[in-house]
């Protein structure tokens, strides 16, 4: 009995480590957030963002950030500039809100919330995203 309680717990880490191993994919440890084409900087001192896409990866869910994906897209994301495109920094669904609207799933909006739970988030524009050129 035991030998068939072990074979069958085998069995099932096999299966497990062979799906997870179909499901895996690479995930960038960093990536530069760059603006859509002709989509213009709203101020000079605006720098390009290199986001620690590895960091943030093992600490939220993906869906939190690709919140237009879906089960069947898993590992296939899109960049998030493919669909904010505006130019306008007060359209809803623009490039500009992407980042800074005041609710997730924007980076502003849940850093904004989890430093109002307590947390050390960065929030400021120089120190968190557009840090000075040095």
């Amino acid at each position: 009995m035991f030998r068939k309680i072990l074979l069958f717990a085998s069995a099932a880490a096999m299966a497990a480590i062979t799906v997870t191993a179909a499901l895996a994919y690479e995930v960038p440890d960093q990536i530069v957030l760059t603006r859509p084409k002709g989509n213009q900087a709203l101020n000079t001192w605006i720098t390009p963002v290199k986001f620690p896409h590895g960091f943030h990866a093992i600490r939220r869910a993906c869906r939190d950030c690709h919140h237009k994906e879906s089960d069947k897209t898993l590992g296939q994301f899109v960049a998030c500039r493919q669909c904010h495109t505006d130019d306008d920094p007060n359209e809803a669904s623009g490039f500009y809100r992407a980042w800074h609207s005041p609710g997730p799933p924007s980076c502003l909006g849940c850093h904004t919330r989890m430093r109002t739970e307590g947390g050390k988030n960065p929030v400021g524009c120089t120190t968190a995203c557009h840090r000075p050129k040095k």
